[in-house]
């Protein structure tokens, strides 16, 4: 790959990175409709704190992708191997008395799924091969 594509970032990986920060606000959603539907039940304060913190840890490793870090992008692949058989189930066994959020369950999965397909094609892991040789010292 020329050094003038390896700069430029591809389309394939400007539209990953978006569709994992809507990921991102799905999830934020989701987390308000919980707190709102749970609040009287339970003091939600607990789950507000892990999730503000899996968010961000979230937005970090989308922007380390974004600048061409192939360990946050296999980062991101590890966390929705973990994070499916965790929501998914859920969302199949809540489906009919919480509708809307089983839906935004399997919109997430659905952009999660479709950003990790144009952060691995051809033309997107060539440029993450090709940073990492770049940005690797050379000794002559």
């Amino acid at each position: 790959m020329p050094t003038s594509e390896l700069l430029e970032k591809p389309r394939k990986i400007v539209l990953a990175v978006r569709l994992l920060y809507a990921v991102v606000g799905v999830g934020i959603i989701r987390t308000i409709l919980t707190v709102i539907r749970h609040a009287d039940v339970r003091s939600p304060y607990f789950l507000i704190i892990v999730k503000l913190l899996f968010y961000s840890l979230s937005i970090y490793l989308i922007h380390e992708t974004s600048r061409g870090k192939n360990w946050a992008r296999w980062s991101i692949v590890v966390i929705l191997l973990l994070a499916f058989p965790l929501t998914i189930l859920p969302a199949f066994d809540s489906i009919m008395h919480s509708p809307v959020q089983s839906l935004l369950v399997f919109l997430q999965l659905a952009l999660y799924i479709f950003a990790l397909v144009f952060l691995f094609h051809k033309t997107s892991s060539g440029w993450f091969a090709g940073r990492k040789h770049t940005s690797s010292p050379t000794t002559n």
